[in-house]
């Protein structure tokens, strides 16, 4: 009786026991151990729907995540936005701890990207408070991801799991030119970064693999189960350490001497890493998200997910104007993508006006419209007649003045699709159109964007301190037209005269240097101004990667369509 006694309640351990090897919760913590995700914040409101999109598309069950969030020293709503994720996310992941802080700014930071000796020990001991955090709870893995990384591909965290190492990154780019990544392939006896050749190696994948490197940095996955790993620190310092207060170093350096390896993983594309600038406003980084968004991940990924669990609220405007035009050709949809990327980002509402393709100028539409080229014009520079480009760019503006007069527009913007954007564009011209306002300015146009030709001659508009009487510019890229200016524009019957449009605008208001040209143009009395400094500017200039002219490469205008004596009898 005591046998059988003893061989049931054998039995019924051993299914309990199978019981729980089988059970859901087992089964899912040995298939997909618990990874602490390390997240570090700092006014990064800009990028935080974006990061967190990315973060949210991970190929891993996030019931198997926990979320450790720590932001402080923040200038925008990073707290509230990420305080709003982590309550609707509570119920898909494991856990979410959220950490916020309240001081705006370091004692001796210059810049939301400046880095002191004081912000390092602090971000030293912020990681720290993560390796502290899963050690306490015993999870396993920590996975630190920068809020300015991108990791674009779902399996990222499955396959660095896989490679079985202590310490290891998957490699991110900042594009496909800029030579930069999360990884140094050389180090100096400091502790500095050292340039090899390895380094290029690995970054054009000339070699494939898992490779071992001195140090990788911003999005790693560390494997708290390695040998040694128990003593792998962030903070403090041991008394001994002669190295720089670095938190990537100190840990590098760290790991080094317990002699675990760092590796970094190129055997895939895994994602982005924004490029790092230092002593920026707050502005300036949204600026340099802003296009690096437009620039990069837009054209190389198509679309960019947005997190699914934040209410990300849009209130687009014009700007307090009647209208924002957009002058692009249908056939250069990258540049009409990537300015309506910015826009969106901007939160402006602008219309796509499809630009006259020269291209696509017959004999029989030059005919029809009368378009014939102003008698003795030529380039100043290259000493040749119009190119059916310039015309096509003439008519785009041309057809955006006759609107802005047939709707009655009392003010627009006119923008061209190969636009960079300062920072502060929005709220630089509003304080600029305040400032029209309060000075009562009678304008007619005022250039955002040219190419200043005699600086020296300009000279400010008084009472103001950011608007100048420019003088002979160049370039259409961006400008503010009133009714009255379009009005004056259309007057001149420029079509039977014409020139390239950024000769037209300073001939108006009366600062072209070439007096014959002026003869014809009576009266040039169009009230312009410029505002200083510049909003915005060409995304290239000749001669950078990148640049295209679609006027530089058309053909030129057909000698029929050179004006002669029936012009000067109009005039």
């Amino acid at each position: 009786k005591q046998w059988y006694q003893r061989r049931v309640r054998g039995r019924a351990i051993l299914l309990l026991f199978i019981s729980v090897l089988l059970s859901p919760i087992y089964l899912a913590e040995e298939t997909h151990p618990t990874v602490l995700l390390g997240v570090l914040a700092r006014s990064r409101a800009h990028i935080l729907p974006y990061w967190l999109g990315f973060i949210e598309q991970l190929n891993y069950p996030k019931s198997s995540i926990t979320v450790h969030i720590q932001t402080d020293h923040n200038q925008d709503t990073t707290p509230q936005m990420l305080s709003e994720w982590a309550d609707s996310a509570e119920s898909l992941y494991k856990h979410i701890e959220l950490h916020t802080g309240g001081q705006i700014s370091y004692t001796q930071s210059l810049g939301p990207s400046a880095w002191d000796e004081e912000r390092y020990t602090h971000m030293m001991k912020l990681r720290q408070n993560v390796l502290d955090y899963a050690r306490q709870h015993n999870i396993r893995y920590v996975f630190f991801v920068d809020t300015d990384n991108f990791i674009t591909n779902p399996d990222t965290l499955n396959i660095l799991i896989s490679r079985n190492k202590g310490i290891v990154a998957p490699m991110l780019m900042i594009n496909k030119d800029i030579l930069y990544s999360n990884y140094w392939a050389g180090i100096t006896r400091g502790g500095y970064y050292k340039s090899v050749p390895e380094y290029r190696e690995i970054w054009n994948r000339k070699k494939v693999g898992v490779h071992e490197v001195p140090m990788v940095h911003s999005t790693l996955l560390i494997d708290l189960h390695t040998d040694n790993a128990d003593r792998l620190k962030y903070y403090p310092m041991d008394k001994g350490y002669s190295g720089p207060v670095d938190d990537i170093i100190h840990f590098g350096l760290t790991a080094t001497s317990l002699g675990i390896p760092m590796y970094v993983d190129n055997e895939m594309e895994y994602g982005y890493i924004l490029i790092r600038t230092e002593h920026n406003t707050v502005s300036e980084e949204v600026t340099t998200w802003q296009e690096y968004y437009a620039d990069t991940l837009m054209p190389d990924l198509g679309t960019v997910p947005k997190s699914q669990l934040l209410q990300i609220k849009q209130h687009k405007s014009k700007l307090g104007f009647d209208e924002v035009y957009m002058i692009n050709l249908e056939r250069r949809p990258e540049r009409r993508n990537r300015m309506l990327a910015l826009f969106d980002l901007m939160n402006i509402d602008a219309k796509v006006y499809n630009a006259v393709d020269g291209r696509k100028l017959s004999e029989q539409k030059l005919k029809e419209l009368n378009v014939k080229q102003l008698e003795g014009y030529e380039d100043p520079y290259l000493k040749r007649p119009l190119k059916m480009g310039e015309i096509g760019c003439f008519l785009s503006h041309y057809y955006i003045w006759e609107e802005v007069v047939n709707k009655n527009y009392k003010q627009v913007v006119v923008l061209e699709d190969d636009l960079r954007f300062k920072p502060n564009f929005k709220s630089g011209l509003s304080t600029v159109m305040k400032e029209v306002s309060d000075l009562g300015l009678d304008w007619d146009l005022i250039y955002l964007a040219r190419k200043i030709l005699h600086y020296q001659k300009e000279k400010w508009v008084p009472l103001s301190s950011r608007l100048v009487t420019p003088d002979y510019s160049y370039w259409t890229a961006g400008y503010l037209v009133s009714n009255s200016g379009a009005r004056k524009l259309l007057a001149q019957k420029p079509l039977q005269k014409m020139m390239a449009v950024d000769e037209y605008l300073p001939l108006m208001f009366d600062k072209h240097p070439n007096s014959e040209w002026k003869k014809q143009f009576i009266p040039r009395d169009l009230h312009a101004y410029s505002v200083s400094p510049l909003l915005a500017e060409p995304q290239f200039y000749i001669g950078q990667k990148g640049y295209l002219s679609d006027t530089e490469t058309s053909t030129i205008i057909d000698p029929d369509h050179l004006a002669k004596e029936d012009v000067k009898e109009e005039l």
